[in-house]
């Protein structure tokens, strides 16, 4: 029998022994992969035990926008989905009652503006003639004026005179002149004295009637120039009152307030035309509408909700039970579609309430985002919420 060399098994029983170590560590491999995905599963485990998922609703601050009147809706002008801005325009809605009525306002403004316009019309007219009518009152008055203040400074200096001849017939003296003087006293004048001579009693009484008389004369025609400036001051009033006399006259006036009155009727029904464009209150994402175009709607119906995803919150309903490990301000574990987020509670109801066919009862809970920003979901979308 022969015998292998003891040199030449050694290389073969290493390699053995090598070959069979590599099939261990590769079968060993899944068998290590399997014990830590079991014991981070039941790190997992222990860290969940104890822990209350419950399912809440991802919410939005929202404005809901109502229609003003009824009427029909005549454009969707910002779609379902859509970012829109404050005082940006969403719908706009058609009221046929509405429109008749401004077409029949716009009428009857026209037609008021016509009236008016023929009232001012007839107020010039009579004005300039009435004008010209105290105007040519005030110049005869002013000549009258003139006259009688004339005559009135004549009688005083004939009456001056009257009495100035008076006074020298008692001197026993009298101016050489014919006798007929005494009737054209402007000639007393033109005589020269030559001798004095007597004055004859007669004489001197009619000098003493001629003073009184030219006395009398002057206070009249001083009485008349009074009444003339009275008069010419009642014309400057009459003339500066024509104006608005004439338009009352003429109906301006009321002409003019019916005007104003069916003018601001008119504004009233453009602006509740105005309104029927409905604007987005704030910033906001658009839901759906609950009417589309054409469709019939009534005044106060609620045509859309504008929801601000800049301040979300979730609404989740926890067990009466479980609500003594809440308070306001704890911080909260939510999930989002596998995506782990925190909250802070806002607010819990101080009121539990009854679902339909559920015999225990629910406390309504709000919850804020606190930390990293929430992933954005669409609204109503379910969140898990997980309490301790």
């Amino acid at each position: 029998m022969t015998e292998t060399p003891l040199s030449a098994t050694a290389p073969a029983n290493a390699e053995n022994r090598s070959v069979t170590s590599s099939i261990s560590i590769v079968r060993l491999l899944p068998l290590a992969a399997l014990a830590l995905l079991s014991g981070l599963g039941a790190t997992a485990w222990i860290a969940r035990a104890g822990e209350l998922s419950l399912i809440g609703f991802l919410r939005t601050e929202q404005s809901v926008v109502y229609s003003p009147h009824a009427g029909r809706v005549l454009a969707v002008q910002a779609r379902t989905g859509e970012t829109v801005k404050p005082k940006q325009s969403l719908l706009q809605l058609s009221d046929a009652a509405l429109d008749h009525e401004i077409a029949v306002k716009v009428r009857e403004v026209a037609s008021r503006q016509a009236v008016l316009d023929q009232c001012r019309a007839q107020a010039e007219v009579q004005l300039s003639l009435e004008r010209k009518s105290v105007d040519e009152g005030l110049l005869r008055t002013r000549l009258e004026s003139a006259k009688y203040l004339r005559d009135h400074f004549a009688a005083n200096f004939e009456q001056v005179t009257w009495r100035n001849i008076g006074k020298e017939s008692h001197t026993g003296r009298w101016l050489a002149a014919s006798p007929d003087f005494l009737n054209q006293p402007e000639r007393l004048f033109d005589t020269v004295v030559n001798n004095p001579i007597a004055a004859p009693e007669e004489m001197r009484l009619s000098a003493i009637m001629r003073q009184e008389l030219a006395r009398n004369s002057a206070e009249v025609n001083k009485a008349q120039s009074e009444l003339c400036d009275h008069h010419i001051s009642e014309l400057q009033k009459l003339r500066q009152n024509l104006p608005d006399m004439i338009r009352k006259a003429a109906g301006v006036d009321v002409a003019e307030a019916k005007l104003v009155e069916a003018a601001e009727q008119l504004d009233a029904l453009n602006r509740q035309k105005a309104a029927l464009s409905l604007l987005s209150p704030g910033h906001g994402v658009v839901g759906a509408y609950s009417k589309q175009v054409a469709d019939p709607i009534s005044a106060g119906e609620a045509l859309v909700t504008i929801h601000d995803r800049e301040r979300p919150f979730v609404d989740v309903d926890v067990p009466s039970r479980q609500i003594s490990k809440l308070q306001v301000g704890q911080t909260i574990r939510l999930d989002f579609a596998g995506e782990d987020h925190k909250g802070r509670v806002e607010s819990i109801s101080p009121q539990a309430h009854h679902r339909d066919g559920d015999s225990d009862s629910w406390v309504a809970v709000r919850i804020r985002p606190a930390g990293k920003l929430w992933p954005n979901l669409a609204i109503n979308s379910a969140v898990a919420v997980r309490l301790k």
